[in-house]
């Protein structure tokens, strides 16, 4: 990048794509579970006027889309995690994905050690994001 992200920059960008890798996961179980996509006639709502027809096709196509729009996101998160070395992954794992306890590092590393793994874990991930995105893409995480 032209300009030197700080360690609070990078961990924005890693906050807002795992914020939004995990709506995307329940976006998608929830169409999943709530959306049948194969073509359906219920005989007792059936009308003669067809631009009720086409708003379903429109809104079932819509979805459609969103979906696989989710798809490809998470895909490329997983991919991401391919790249990164198993300690960057398991890092990133318990300081974003399972986030439960603001101190989990505590019983693990020193103050010193932590922040040491962080710098070098949030810069193996925007090298690896780099890969997929654009500059742009990633600096508009920032706003």
């Amino acid at each position: 990048m032209e300009e030197k992200l700080t360690l609070k920059q990078k961990d924005s960008i890693a906050r807002k794509i795992y914020k939004t890798y995990q709506r995307a996961q329940l976006d998608i179980l929830y169409l999943n579970q709530h959306y049948n996509y194969y073509p359906q006639v219920d005989m007792f709502k059936v009308k003669d006027t067809s631009s009720f027809y086409q708003k379903g096709d429109e809104k079932m196509m819509k979805q459609l889309e969103r979906k696989q729009n989710l798809e490809n996101f998470v895909g490329l998160v997983h991919t991401i995690h391919t790249h990164l070395s198993k300690e960057t992954y398991e890092f990133i794992e318990h300081e974003y994905i399972n986030f439960y306890d603001a101190s989990w590092w505590c019983s693990y590393y020193s103050r010193a050690s932590y922040y040491r793994l962080k710098h070098r874990a949030l810069d193996e991930f925007i090298e690896c994001i780099r890969v997929f995105w654009s500059e742009e893409e990633i600096m508009a995480l920032l706003k």
